[in-house]
């Protein structure tokens, strides 16, 4: 699946992207005083902030686990300054 080769560090880009900017958008239509800043406030800010929530959480869902380093072993790990 191509999701799991991007990686986990993309997809928090790009989700905390996508809440900036409906936080973003959701300022500017507070600050705004048209009958269309409602309209603005409720579908584009909130599309853009549930977006990026949903993306987040889909990313820590479908995240590969880190490799380890090759040759390290269990009890490598538990040794202190053992290799990680």
């Amino acid at each position: 699946m191509k999701h799991r080769a991007v990686g986990i560090q993309r997809w928090l880009q790009v989700s905390s992207g996508l809440v900036l900017a409906g936080l973003l958008v959701e300022a500017v239509s507070i600050a705004w005083s048209h009958p269309l800043s409602f309209v603005l406030f409720v579908f584009v800010g909130t599309l853009l902030l549930g977006l990026g929530i949903v993306i987040y959480l889909a990313s820590l869902v479908f995240a590969l686990p880190r490799r380890r380093p090759a040759g390290a072993t269990e009890a490598d790990r538990a040794k202190p300054g053992g290799r990680q």
